[in-house]
């Protein structure tokens, strides 16, 4: 954009710790604007001329492109302006003087738009003067910061002229007598909303439209674009060139436009306009009045100079409202005026950033160098035309073919040559992902890493990651020689580059040296650290060596930090800090098992990269802030992220299951082996390049006393986990932990039969079970005071609130990854002496028990034909022949479509569901299995959570159960068939992908290849997502990347929008929340709590935030009311203001640091978790009536698009108490749509081929309609005979014409016998062409997500289109879409903004058809409006031409119809287009509610809490499931609010956000979003904080209304340029940002990313400075 614009940088001269380098000088803001001709002169050191590059023999030709003044092509040469090489030459600029001034093409759309709202004769805007003085009075009121009063000003319109002039001349005086004491609104801070309201000012504004002057009542000619970059005026009426003649208005045409485009005199302006005073010599002119006519009946060209001098004449006319123009902030800055649209020269860039590419001995130049030869070849041919004096149309053609170039130079996709719209403009160096902002400036490049295959390595610490020595050879740390380190530094420099540890570099004051290949010359640099003045270490005194500028670049070694990375990177743990341990002899990055979860990492090739920190800051950020053992708990939801996995779980249990025991040796070989003695100190220590760590620590351990004295001392298991708790909590109180096991309380109870086989007493083998029962114990872990109890350690001891985790929460994260490592090695040696191995007898059921799972599948084989003789009401014992069946299965097919075979694979998979889940089936896993749960290694690690889970072992063991394909079952073929193999319409479960078979004995093949296909969906399903939530992440990251908690502890945005008053509505850290309200945890703990929050938090708490929040209060009230006094006197908490102090305490630790970056958090907990979600856009709620939007698609509703019309809207409601079931049928009958097919109980269609029919030879179609009797209506409901009749005769049969006509006219036109264009048809051919013409100016989508071009894919291709297509409705719509006339206008045409924001809505958000209705939409008024409607209907009722029917019959339940036809008429199918038309029209319709069922209150869209919605009572699940509720699909508050007498609308909802905004108001929209997206969440089983959902919530309704995270709301309402352009349409916000002269003052990270500075959030918000005392 080099010659586009230009930006200001202003600089401040500070010094900073975050430049540790000293930086001088820092960028503190950026405005923008567009390069003046002054400028283009001032920059440019060569009037660029030539089109020819070389001379003959290959030297750049003087004049032209490659002119050595512009900077040097070749290496070897020498610039001509500064005498450099080409590599420390700058480049310099050059400039092609065009001849003819031409339209700027980044403002050309800003420009027509003015153009059709200015005036030719009086050079005013054309709209009233008013609107023009309260457009300036709203634009001055909102800068300096008063909306309210410019809102009010807005809506208080006056209704005459002359109060309005009053009022705006008020105001405007108003406005300047202030002026004064606007001197400080150039520093002032300007928010979001103050933009969002300015912008929106000028908007409505540039859309008024007048056909006339409302000054000089002249009218203007039309204006049209021939093509982008050129102005048109069209011929006007004769009428309206009269009324300008009568009024005294001329326009004429310049003749001298062309002759003198420069001239600026005031003979020129008259040319083309001037205003008749009413001279009687003009008037008499008959002549040139007939000219004037004869001129405007034809088009011409308006051309750049005539439109210059029309703009000049309205910024003098309008210079207030065009002030804003070029500084929209009236900053006072230098303005650009008029200027700014026109290009007299065009900037060349330097040869260095245009650079030719040589492949071979072929060349290929740069697409601006090409560019810019086609501009100045334009530019000559153009001159040469007018210095020979050509035709004025020959000059204006030339014109245009230099206007195309330049267009062409800016942005390709103006151009009308394909070959030229497929190079690279300006415009698209800077669009998409590999465009300058995203790749360049955003994405940087770096130095200091590596990246290598992961494998991995239990014996390392959980935060250590093992580094292989080539790595460790090559990365480098610049340490600086101190006194300190003088010795290390030493002999790294003596060990040189290839030996470990050792350096590779020195460097000084003076210079930078590579360390050379002997060591006597290294060890003469290595003298030279220290002089001979001597040096000494002690604190304190001052060394009299001069140290400064002196710096080592060491190898990397053990016990550095390095940042490690796996890719995709979605949430802040995906980048983690690790201490490097350097391994030899190793070839991978080594990690350990409990980083896996946090990386989403597995070790089958996976690869990750690591980062090596070169600074002391970042080291030092690394080690406390980003450490791995930092990053423990989940930031979506404060859930542990690390823990242990598989073999460890097994080994876990195995050692502390009751009946292991160890010897002496054993013991003490488990508890040094797992390096526990050395987590007492600070730091770990080991040998050099050993993967264990050997102990050199002289602490004593701590050992325990045996379980068994005699005859051997044996330990149990127990207490070897005892003593490594001791020891990692030495010098701490000890901790009380009580958590359920995964295991059940009869995991072991088997193994009690085992204890005495040979008793021949039940009732004795009876006592010892319930003994065992019990006496186990083992179902639930209890340590206390550190004591292990009872209980084993599974997963549930690594998960939330169970082992670790309270380690972790009590004493830190240190102490938690310390134990993690310990357990690590701990289970990993007890493996190895104990072993475990999982065989096939762990898998094979017991034979009694199998045979019973065989005949229970067999069962579920007749299931298909128990659900068809349920559905057609044929007795089990009536024997039927199969081929009748089918038929009756075609049948029902026929009549009902696609929901009589939803219904039946619905109706079979519950039946399979109910046989397949019964008796034998469930008890397979804990009795069926030949070795019991305790000795069976299946069972054990299934249980346990160790891997797999009980479906793995039902899919080996048992049956694979039903294979589903998009939430149904195997689709069916044409045929029927769902493979060739099986018979068609067979409803056995087998052919519909019910798998009787277990991969134990082995699968057919056509069960197989059903597997195939589900597990086929599966890859395409993860494959297809990735992408969608990939952008779906970036959208909300871009939004919310600048919210971060204040000082004040409230969230703003960089402008310092409040969008929270506190983080979360309490204040409390997302990380820190688990153990907030386990008051039973804290209490039992309460000396380490305490000790770890002391007085003097509580002392120093935040003024902001002073006191408990109130839901918290209550808990913990509730908590010591509800406990026994004797726990009270033995916990110390006998009153409440004790527990409360305690909670209080943990409270203020958990609150949220200021410089949190909550809405970075907040945007990766919403992304990460949504890569877990399936695609499948409908899933069936309750009963499988109703579908509902979840996944990846409702979150892009709610989130991306705020989609006004969503595509399964519902509303829900409780009935009010007392009312039952009865009276909910009732409300849903008469809110029930009752088409005439519904009513229709069967339809006979006869033809009578030939016959006579007024003197015409025709054929008669006899259709004969029998309805059902009132008695079969819906219950509830009040049709009657005259209804039903009075909508066939009015509403019916109108439709039925239309759509016979329709039908006719698209028979012929196949036919090709009668080309009609007429009617609904020509529309839609109207409609195709323009989205044929769409399609070709469609620009590509953001490469968020690939696309694939179909090409002959056969039947395939068609689904494959589609399926592009709706992924790209969500990812490609990212960058230029179809709607936007070109990436090339950056501040868009008004009306074609309008346009396109309709476009827009209707893409994303079209609803479906409204279906015709006898009924407005409005009102409910029951059956009576019913009737009155459909009489209105039937007055309303005219025969058209085209009608053909002859003669019309209804009574009681039979109505009859005739058609007459031609004979030579396409043959239709009457009965077809009647059923069709007969489910389109209503005899009973609510509104927009399509459908209602009832529900109860445990559905999870109801809202119920009781009688008093204020108290917000928690209802149980029974006492909601009791009560009824309505379900409606469509939205309509007023339906519902009719049947007030029965329904409670006090808890009226509706999914639909816009309509709960319209009808309830902000903070109900507010409530909806966090509803609806916790909602999506949780029917995954995903858990997202509530803090995220409401940060989310208030970012997208602070400004009152609902904005959505895309480039239309969030990200086009921000102040800062710069996170515009990084977004998307780089092009379109860069330029709208310097046509208003805005300045980005750098405060939000994707603007400090792009100047290299480090993000105002976490250590950023804030400087150290170090006292100095003098």
């Amino acid at each position: 954009m080099a010659h586009a614009q230009t930006t200001e940088v202003c600089l401040s001269f500070h010094r900073s710790l975050l430049f540790p380098m000293g930086a001088s000088q820092v960028v503190e803001s950026v405005r923008f604007s567009f390069m003046t001709e002054q400028d283009v002169r001032k920059h440019s050191f060569l009037k660029v001329t030539s089109p020819i590059l070389h001379d003959n023999v290959g030297n750049p030709f003087p004049g032209g492109l490659y002119d050595l003044k512009l900077g040097p092509k070749d290496d070897k040469q020498a610039c001509n302006s500064c005498g450099q090489l080409k590599l420390a030459c700058p480049g310099h600029c050059g400039h092609i003087e065009l001849v003819f001034p031409i339209y700027h093409p980044l403002l050309f759309n800003l420009l027509f738009n003015f153009l059709q709202r200015a005036c030719f004769f009086c050079h005013h805007f054309m709209a009233k003067p008013e609107d023009v003085e309260r457009a300036v009075s709203q634009l001055k009121l909102i800068i300096k910061g008063d909306i309210v009063s410019a809102k009010q000003l807005e809506s208080n319109t006056p209704t005459k002229s002359k109060s309005s002039d009053e009022s705006c001349e008020s105001v405007v005086t108003t406005d300047s007598s202030e002026e004064c004491e606007d001197s400080d609104v150039e520093d002032q801070r300007w928010t979001s909303l103050q933009f969002a309201e300015v912008t929106a000012v000028l908007k409505n504004f540039m859309r008024l439209s007048s056909k006339s002057c409302s000054r000089c009542k002249g009218i203007n000619p039309k204006l049209e674009k021939p093509m982008f970059g050129w102005v048109r005026m069209r011929a006007m009426k004769d009428s309206d060139v009269g009324a300008n003649v009568i009024r005294g208005l001329k326009l004429k045409k310049s003749t001298s436009s062309v002759e003198n485009p420069d001239g600026f005199d005031d003979s020129g302006i008259d040319a083309l306009s001037e205003v008749e005073d009413g001279d009687k010599e003009t008037r008499e002119k008959s002549t040139e009045v007939a000219a004037e006519f004869e001129e405007h009946n034809s088009k011409r060209d308006l051309l750049p100079s005539e439109v210059r001098n029309i703009l000049k004449h309205l910024w003098q006319n309008e210079h207030e409202f065009c002030s804003f123009i070029g500084d929209l902030w009236q900053s006072g800055s230098e303005k650009i005026d008029y200027s700014m649209f026109f290009l007299e020269s065009v900037l060349v860039p330097p040869t260095k950033f245009r650079p030719p590419t040589t492949g071979g001995d072929s060349v290929m130049e740069h697409p601006q160098t090409v560019g810019l030869n086609k501009v100045i070849e334009s530019n000559n041919i153009l001159g040469n035309a007018c210095t020979n004096k050509l035709d004025q149309s020959k000059v204006i053609f030339r014109w245009r073919n230099l206007q195309e170039s330049v267009n062409v130079l800016f942005d390709s996709k103006t151009a009308t040559v394909q070959s030229q719209r497929d190079s690279s403009g300006i415009c698209q160096l800077l669009e998409k992902k590999e465009g300058l902002f995203r790749q360049k400036m955003m994405g940087k490049r770096v130095n200091h890493a590596c990246r290598s295959v992961i494998s991995p390595d239990p014996y390392i610490a959980v935060n250590d990651i093992g580094i292989p020595p080539c790595f460790a050879l090559k990365l480098t740390y610049p340490e600086r020689v101190t006194p300190w380190n003088v010795e290390k530094l030493r002999e790294a420099i003596i060990n040189g580059p290839d030996i470990h540890p050792g350096a590779t570099h020195y460097s000084d004051k003076s210079s930078t040296m590579k360390l050379p290949s002997t060591e006597k010359a290294r060890r003469a640099i290595a003298r030279k650290l220290l002089s001979s003045r001597g040096a000494t270490t002690e604190l304190g005194k001052t060394c009299d060596i001069n140290f400064e500028g002196k710096t080592v670049h060491r190898h990397m070694r053990d016990g550095d930090i390095v940042l490690v990375n796996r890719q995709p990177t979605l949430h802040k743990p995906s980048l983690m800090a690790h201490k490097v341990r350097v391994l030899k002899g190793e070839k991978t990055l080594r990690l350990h098992y409990a980083n896996c979860s946090t990386y989403n990492a597995d070790f089958d090739g996976d690869e990750m990269n690591v980062h090596f920190p070169q600074d002391e800051i970042s080291r030092a950020e690394a080690y406390n802030i980003v450490n791995a053992n930092n990053q423990y708990a989940r930031p979506s939801n404060g859930e542990p992220l690390r823990a242990l996995i598989q073999d460890h779980i097994v080994s876990s249990v195995l050692l502390t299951k009751r009946d292991t025991f160890l010897d002496k040796d054993h013991f003490n070989q488990l508890l040094f082996s797992s390096g526990v003695t050395d987590m007492v100190l600070s730091t770990f220590s080991g040998r050099s390049g050993k993967k264990v760590m050997v102990s050199a620590s002289d602490a004593e351990l701590l050992t325990v006393t045996p379980a068994i004295l005699k005859p051997v001392p044996l330990w149990t298991g127990k207490q070897v986990i005892t003593a490594v708790l001791n020891q990692i909590t030495k010098g701490h109180p000890p901790f009380t932990v009580e958590k359920a096991t995964k295991l059940p309380v009869d995991f072991f109870k088997c193994r009690s039969r085992e204890v005495k086989p040979n008793s021949g007493d039940l009732t004795k083998k009876k006592e010892i079970d319930e003994s065992w029962k019990q006496n186990l114990n083992e179902d639930k872990l209890h340590i206390r005071k550190n004591e292990f109890v009872c209980g084993v350690i599974d997963k549930a001891q690594f998960a939330d609130y169970g082992l670790v985790h309270t380690v972790h929460e009590l004493y830190g994260s240190n102490a938690a990854g310390n134990l993690l490592s310990v357990f690590s090695r701990l289970f990993t040696v007890f493996l190895q002496t104990h072993g475990f191995t999982c065989g096939v007898d762990d898998l094979i059921i017991l034979k009694d028990m199998d045979e019973e799972r065989t005949k229970q599948l067999q069962e579920c084989e007749n299931v298909g034909e128990r659900v068809l003789r349920k559905t057609f009401g044929i007795d089990v014992d009536v024997q039927i022949d199969p081929q009748d069946m089918r038929s009756r299965i075609e049948r029902i097919l026929y009549e009902d479509g696609e929901s009589a075979l939803a219904s039946l694979d619905r109706s079979i998979v519950n039946y399979l569901n109910q046989c397949s889940s019964k008796g034998v089936m469930n008890d397979l896993l804990s009795d069926g299995l030949l070795k019991t749960p305790g000795r069976n290694c299946i069972s054990l690690m299934t249980i346990s959570g160790a891997k797999g889970s009980k479906v793995n072992f039902q899919q080996i063991s048992s049956h694979l159960g039903q294979q589903d394909l998009e939430g149904k079952r195997v689709p069916r073929m044409v045929s029927g068939k769902t493979l060739p193999c099986f018979h068609p319409w067979d409803w056995s479960p087998r052919a519909g992908g019910f798998i009787s078979d277990r991969f134990l004995s082995g699968l057919r093949p056509q069960e197989y290849y059903f597997h195939c296909m589900a597990g086929r969906e599966g890859l395409v399903d993860t494959a297809v997502k990735t992408s969608r939530s990939g952008y779906l992440q970036r959208c909300l990251m871009k939004n919310l990347e600048s919210l971060k908690v204040n000082y004040d502890c409230t969230v703003r945005d960089a402008d310092g929008s409040i969008i929270q008053f506190q983080y979360g509505e309490d204040g409390v850290d997302v990380h820190r929340s688990s153990f907030i309200e386990k008051f039973k945890e804290l209490t039992i703990n309460q000396d380490m709590v305490l000790q770890k929050c002391s007085e003097d938090m509580l002392s120093g708490a935040s003024s902001y935030i002073s006191d408990l929040p109130i839901s918290l209060k209550k808990g913990a009230e509730k908590f010591v009311e509800a406990m026994p006094m004797n726990e009270r006197i033995a916990s110390k908490f006998v009153r409440q203001e004790e527990l409360l102090k305690l909670v209080k305490s943990k409270f203020f630790a958990s609150l949220a640091q200021p410089g949190e970056p909550v809405g970075v958090l907040a945007a990766q907990s919403v992304g990460e978790p949504s890569t877990q979600m399936t695609l499948n856009t409908f899933h069936l709620a309750g009963r499988g009536e109703m579908n509902v939007t979840l996944g990846i698609p409702r979150l892009q509703e709610i989130l991306m698009t705020a989609a006004a019309n969503i595509k399964t809207p519902i509303m829900t409601c409780p009935l009010l108490k007392g009312k039952t079931k009865e009276d909910a049928n009732d409300i849903t009958d008469r809110l029930r749509k009752i088409t005439v097919a519904d009513i229709i109980k069967s339809m006979e269609l006869s033809v009578v081929p030939y016959t006579v029919y007024e003197n015409e030879v025709c054929s008669i179609h006899k259709l004969k309609i029998n309805l059902y009797k009132p008695e079969h209506y819906p219950k509830h409901t009040d049709i009657t005979e005259e209804d039903w009749e009075e909508t066939m005769r009015a509403v019916f049969l109108r439709k039925l014409e239309d759509a016979i006509e329709t039908h006719m006219k698209m028979l012929h036109r196949i036919r090709g016998i009668h080309n009609d264009v007429t009617g609904p048809i020509a529309g839609n051919e109207t409609d195709n062409d323009d989205s044929v013409s769409g399609k070709q100016n469609e620009d590509d989508g953001d490469d968020d997500g690939e696309g694939t071009e179909v090409d002959d894919l056969g039947s395939d291709a068609q689904k494959q289109k589609k399926q592009e297509t709706d992924e790209m409705d969500y990812e490609e719509n990212s960058e230029d879409e179809t709607n936007e006339p070109s990436s090339i206008s950056g501040v868009e045409d008004p009306e074609m903004d309008s346009e396109n924001e309709d476009t827009e809505v209707s893409k994303e958000d079209t609803p479906e058809p409204q279906e015709e209705s006898m009924e407005p939409q409005k009102e409910v008024k029951g059956v009576k409006n019913v009737k009155e409607q459909s009489k209105k209907k039937r007055r309303k009722f005219v025969r058209a031409k085209s009608d053909r029917h002859i003669f019309v019959k209804g009574e009681g339940e039979k109505f009859e119809v005739h058609f007459k036809f031609a004979t030579d008429d396409p043959h239709i199918l009457l009965a077809q287009i009647a059923q069709q038309t007969a489910q389109k029209v209503y005899i009973q319709n609510s509104g927009k509610i399509e459908r209602c069922t009832v529900a109860n209150c445990g559905d999870p869209q109801v809202i119920y809490h009781g009688d008093n919605p204020k108290e917000r009572r928690e209802i149980s699940n029974d006492e909601k499931k009791a009560s009824p509720a309505l379900h409606a699909s469509g939205v309509d508050f007023p339906a519902l609010w009719e049947f007030q007498d029965k329904l409670d609308v006090r808890y009226l909802y509706s999914n639909s956000i816009h309509d709960m905004l319209n009808i309830f108001g902000v903070e109900a929209a507010r409530e909806t979003i966090i509803r609806e997206i916790n909602h999506v969440f949780k029917s995954y089983g995903i858990s997202v904080s509530i803090r995220h959902l409401n940060l989310i919530a208030d970012y997208m309704t602070f400004s009152g209304g609902y904005r959505p995270m895309s480039r239309m709301g969030g990200i086009a309402e921000s102040t800062s340029p710069f996170c515009r352009m990084t977004f998307e349409t780089a092009t379109k916000f860069i330029v709208q940002a310097a046509t208003y002269g805005e300045k980005d003052t750098l405060e939000t990270p994707s603007a400090r990313i792009c100047l290299g500075l480090p993000a105002l959030s976490g250590t950023g918000c804030f400087d150290l400075m170090q006292r100095v005392e003098l």
